[in-house]
C-alpha cells in the first residue's frame, strides 16, 4: 500500500476514489459539513469527507512545542534538524503499529471501493492544514516516517 499526503485545500479537486483522512487537531468546519466529527458525508463531487486518522494527529507530548517559524531550524533551511515539535511528532509516529495501520487502511479502502463501486483503486491521502511549500509542517516527519516503511507515494499533485 502507498499513502499520499496533501492538504485540505486540495479536497475540492479530489476524485471519488481519493480517501482523504485528516491528521489535524481540528478540521475545517466544511470537512464535516459544518457538523461535528465524526460526521462524514459525500460531497457534490462524490468525495467522502470527514474521515480522520487519529493516530496521526499530534498527541499530548507535542502540545505547546510549536512556536511557529521563528526558531524553527528546519524552516530556516537546516533540513537536518527539526524543531522540538517536529521531533516529538516523529517520535510519536515511531510508536505506531505499522502493520495494524496498513491493515486498517486497506480494509477500509476495500470496503469503500466495494460499497461505492469505484472502478479505480482508492488512494489513501493524509490531509494536513499546511501547503507543501510550508517548511513548518508535520508533513516532513510524516513523509519521512512513511518513507521509512516504504509506504510513501508522494505529495498528491492535482
Amino acid at each position: 500500500m502507498k499513502i499520499y499526503t496533501s492538504y485540505f485545500y486540495q479536497v475540492r479537486f479530489f476524485k471519488p476514489n481519493y480517501l482523504g483522512f485528516s491528521t489535524a487537531l481540528s478540521d475545517p468546519k466544511w470537512f464535516h459539513d459544518f457538523r461535528r466529527p465524526p460526521y462524514t458525508f459525500i460531497d457534490k463531487n462524490g468525495v467522502l469527507n470527514g474521515l480522520r486518522a487519529d493516530p496521526f494527529v499530534p498527541g499530548p507530548l507535542c502540545k505547546d512545542l510549536c512556536h511557529g517559524i521563528i526558531g524553527c531550524p528546519y524552516a530556516h533551511g537546516d533540513k537536518e534538524n527539526w524543531c522540538p515539535f517536529l521531533q516529538r511528532y516523529y517520535q510519536q509516529l515511531g510508536e505506531l503499529n505499522v502493520p495494524k495501520i496498513v491493515n486498517r487502511f486497506q480494509e477500509f479502502a476495500d470496503s469503500i471501493q466495494m460499497n461505492m463501486g469505484f472502478k479505480e483503486e482508492p488512494k489513501i491521502i493524509l490531509l494536513l492544514h499546511e501547503a507543501p511549500q510550508n517548511p513548518c509542517s508535520e508533513r516532513w516527519p510524516l513523509q519521512k516516517w512513511l518513507t521509512d516503511f516504504g509506504l510513501f507515494a508522494g505529495e498528491l499533485i492535482i
